[in-house]
Order: C-alpha cells, then structure tokens, then sequence
C-alpha cells in the first residue's frame, strides 16, 4: 500500500518524513520532492535532478516505509481514544 500520493504531498509533511530516513544525498532528497510535491513522474524527477533511477526507487521505498510507520502509530493514538478502524489488522 502506497501512503504517499505523487503530486500531493505538503512539503513541510514530506520534509518531515525525509529527514526521518536517513537519506543525505540532496539530489535525491530534491528529487523526491519533485515526485511527491510537484507531481512529476519518476523518471523525470531522477533525470532533471541528475539522480540515478535505481536508487530514487530506493529512497521513495524508505520514504513509504517511514509513511506507514508513522500512519501505524497515528492509528494506536487514536485507538487510544476511543476510536475503532473498520478493516484494520
């Protein structure tokens, strides 16, 4: 399951997520912000920022790894509260 959406990501949120994963290289991190904020498709979004496909590929699997952890977290808060997720495992 895909919790980011290309195109439609604030970029304070994705910033956040980002600097969650450990990725340093600037080409990448501008690079997945062209993705998910900007809308642009994977291979342009490598290509104008000079990134290697393979390894943004890489870097947006660690980026949605991050995103569902943190969605899983926001789920057990608000379980917590007394709130119930119909069809959550």
């Amino acid at each position: 399951m895909k919790y980011l959406i290309q195109g439609g990501e604030p970029a304070a949120r994705l910033q956040k997520i980002i600097g969650m994963t450990g990725i340093t290289s600037e080409v990448i991190k501008s690079a997945l912000e062209d993705h998910y904020i900007k809308g642009m498709d994977l291979e342009i979004a490598a290509a104008n920022n000079g990134a290697d496909k393979s390894n943004l590929k890489r870097a947006m699997v660690r980026v949605e790894h991050v995103a569902k952890a943190i969605e899983e977290i926001k789920e057990l808060d608000w379980i917590k509260f007394g709130y119930k997720f119909e069809g959550v495992a």
